[in-house]
């Protein structure tokens, strides 16, 4: 069991940063040089209920095998963990619901309400920096892993 439980905590977290990673750095920028802005956003906002579940499918499983591993002693992994699920649900449960009502908004009064438009790009970089945060604290977990492998 402890085998499996380890295999589970890595493959779920190295699935969420890399997921992350590839939407970041790959995915989102050549969506936008490639398509318009509009058809672009619409794209990204289709993606973004899967990468949102992806993480918190990502995230249950870590807590899981976390349990399993290591009860609930505490560790910087449990702060980490706990940080990362905070943002990713934050970010996908109030900030991407909000911006898309707000973009609805914009698309609806022709692009020229230009307080909707500071709202949308205000959540834009709210949204990018819990998306930074997971980031960052998911690469900490797994340099943290990396010291605890016994190979």
């Amino acid at each position: 069991m402890t085998t499996f439980a380890q295999f589970l905590y890595l493959l779920s977290l190295v699935m969420w940063i890399g997921a992350i990673i590839f939407f970041s750095f790959f995915t989102a920028p050549v969506v936008f040089k490639q398509l318009e802005r509009q058809q672009a956003g619409e794209l990204i906002s289709a993606i973004f209920p899967r990468y949102y579940k992806l993480q918190y499918v990502c995230g249950g499983l870590m807590l899981i095998s976390l349990f399993i591993l290591q009860g609930n002693s505490m560790n910087p992994n449990w702060l980490f963990l706990t940080i990362m699920l905070g943002c990713s649900l934050y970010a996908g449960q109030v900030v991407n619901p909000e911006a898309r009502q707000i973009k609805e908004k914009i698309r609806d009064a022709g692009g020229t309400d230009d307080a909707l438009e500071a709202r949308f790009k205000s959540l834009h970089s709210m949204s990018v920096k819990l998306n930074s945060t997971v980031l960052v604290m998911g690469l900490g977990m797994l340099w943290i892993t990396a010291l605890h492998l016994n190979m």
